[in-house]
Formats: C-alpha cells, structure tokens, sequence
C-alpha cells in the first residue's frame, strides 16, 4: 500500500486546497498519472500516481484544505491494473482457433466396376452355331457371378451362359431367335458390388400370405 501525500507547495505556501479527483476509488491508475490537482495562492500542483495500481481510498475531499504532507488517498501497488482487461480479449483468439479448426471431409468409396463381355462359350466338336434362347435377365437387372442369364440351343445340346462377374446387365446384343456363333458377344456386364443385395426384397412377398387367411367365416 502507497500513500499519496501533499507535496512541497513552493516557498512560504504551507496549504492548499484540493480540486476535483480525475479518478475515483477502486479505479485502476498508471504511473505518472494526474490523480488531483491542488490550488493555492499562487500556483496549482498537480498530483500523479506514484505507480501502477489501484486507487483504494480517498482521504481528502474536494474543496479540503490540506498542509505539506497531509495524505490524500492510497494506492494498493499490486501489479496487474492492466493485466484486468486483458484477458477479456483471450477467449476471442480461442474461439477463432476452434472455429478454423478444418474438418476433412471423407473420400467417397470408388464402386464402379468394368464392363465385362458375356461371350457365346465353346458348343462342342464340329458345332459352328446355336439359337439364342429366351432371356432369364432384362438389361438393368442385377446379377451374380455364374448365375445362368440365357441357355444357347443346338442341335445336340443345350448350353448354359453364366453371368462372368457380379454387377449389372447393362445390355443386351443378340436377341431370342438369332443365330450366334462361339466367341460372339451377346450381352454386357457392369462388374460392380450392388448384385447381392437387389435379391434382399424378395422375402417381402410372402408377409402378404397371412392376408388371405383372414377370410368371411363359412356359414354351415
């Protein structure tokens, strides 16, 4: 605690009076800052903080008559008159931190897949053609891997032509009743991992059974 007293007013001055305060108590004051000034006669003094602190207590009022050394108020020294209003500015420089804080977005999963050729296989010895059968898929079905999308008649056999790869039947090139050869291409697949759950609805159709058993009771 430092008190602030009347200093030396100048030759044969021993009073004055004191003016108006320019900080109040419980203010924060700066070293060399005019608290007070004191009228005399013949000059007026100004009063400054002796320090960095805080104005605690007002001893002499306005208007007072006060002598060389008489106090006129007391400071609390303790630094940190400043460091108050500091640190209001802190949580705006957190905030801002947080809020630039980047949020990478996830990369998208890459599911396409390659068109694959369904090709008419090999029909046996000494056999040059078959018959495109009726399709078992339409172009934009899902299908699986081996599944049997269209059977090739000859005049011996029957064959089979399996899906190569999990995906999509995107088209169709040879139609029931053309005439086909080994190698020939006659449908494309997009090879993808959608096939297997496009056969999850069909479980769906037999929660309709139970409908039809709730019937009108048969009269006798």
């Amino acid at each position: 605690m430092t008190d602030i007293t009347v200093p030396a007013l100048g030759e044969s001055v021993t009073e004055a009076t004191v003016g108006k305060w320019l900080k109040s108590a419980g203010d924060n004051v700066q070293r060399d800052e005019v608290l007070v000034e004191l009228e005399t006669d013949k000059v007026s003094i100004e009063v400054s903080a002796p320090e960095d602190g805080v104005l605690t207590e007002i001893i002499a009022s306005e208007g007072a008559t006060v002598e060389i050394g008489a106090m006129l108020a007391s400071i609390n020294g303790e630094p940190g008159a400043k460091a108050d209003a500091e640190p209001a500015a802190a949580p705006e420089l957190r905030a801002s931190t947080i809020s630039a804080d980047p949020t990478p977005a996830p990369a998208p999963a890459a599911s396409s897949g390659a068109t694959v050729d369904v090709a008419v296989p090999d029909m046996g010895e000494s056999v040059a053609e078959g018959t495109m059968g009726a399709p078992l898929k339409q172009a934009g079905d899902q299908v699986m891997k081996d599944e049997t999308i269209v059977e090739i008649e000859t005049d011996k056999v029957a064959l089979e032509v399996s899906a190569p790869a999990d995906g999509t039947l995107t088209e169709w090139l040879a139609s029931e009743g053309d005439s086909v050869t080994p190698g020939a291409v006659i449908a494309r697949v997009a090879a993808g991992a959608g096939a297997v759950p496009a056969a999850s609805p069909a479980p769906s159709a037999p929660a309709q059974a139970p409908a039809a058993a709730s019937g009108a009771p048969v009269s006798p």
